[in-house]
């Protein structure tokens, strides 16, 4: 990643941190203009569950304690967080090999209009990952919400967004979000093009005019 990737980040962090939606969204908008042109991809195992989303517009979200490190301090806020994570980078090697088996599943590609749509109707945040090494300079309740979008910087390669919300009233495991659908989605050049769930895919794409490519 880029120097000045890293610092727009940053910027963004700090434009949540301090509450200043305004702000994070104009930076953000500025990132997406200079890299990805509003392109955003998941990339997921091709299963029966992924193709019950695919066709029902539907996004599982996990509970954030299940996949970020945090201290004792920050369990709760993860405990009652919700997160589904996304990349701007396309053909992403190490992104194929390691969320979509090997290059056997499948990436979906969402737009930021869709997904900023979505966020808003459901009260969500969208934001890039703040790639940083060393703590964070806040402290108490907005610490813990903001250190979900933190990682150290030996993990940017993933270029991550993270769409979260944390839900004080809710004790699920994990949420299904109903309501943004993937304009594409991309077969990995190791699936079985032959199989059921490739043929469904294909038939789902035809269904809700989901452009399927592969």
């Amino acid at each position: 990643m880029e120097r000045w990737e890293y610092e727009l980040r940053a910027d963004i962090f700090d434009a949540f941190a301090s509450n200043n939606r305004k702000m994070a969204s104009e930076l953000i908008e500025d990132l997406i203009s200079k890299k990805s042109g509003g392109l955003f991809y998941r990339y997921r195992p091709l299963s029966m569950l992924e193709l019950t989303s695919l066709r029902y517009d539907q996004i599982y979200f996990c509970r954030a304690i299940r996949f970020f490190n945090h201290t004792p301090d920050e369990d709760w806020i993860r405990f009652k967080s919700y997160v589904a994570c996304f990349t701007d980078r396309k053909n992403s090697l190490s992104m194929w090999h390691d969320f979509a088996q090997g290059a056997s599943g499948i990436c979906t590609e969402y737009s930021y209009g869709d997904i900023q749509k979505f966020a808003e109707e459901n009260g969500l945040y969208f934001s890039p990952i703040c790639y940083r090494d060393g703590p964070l300079s806040l402290t108490g309740k907005v610490a813990s919400v903001m250190s979900m979008v933190t990682k150290p910087k030996i993990r940017s390669g993933e270029y991550e967004w993270l769409l979260w919300k944390v839900d004080m009233h809710s004790s699920d495991i994990g949420k299904i979000m109903s309501g943004v659908r993937p304009r594409k989605v991309y077969i990995g050049r190791n699936a079985d093009l032959d199989s059921f769930l490739v043929q469904e895919l294909r038939e789902i794409g035809v269904e809700k005019e989901i452009e399927i490519i592969g």
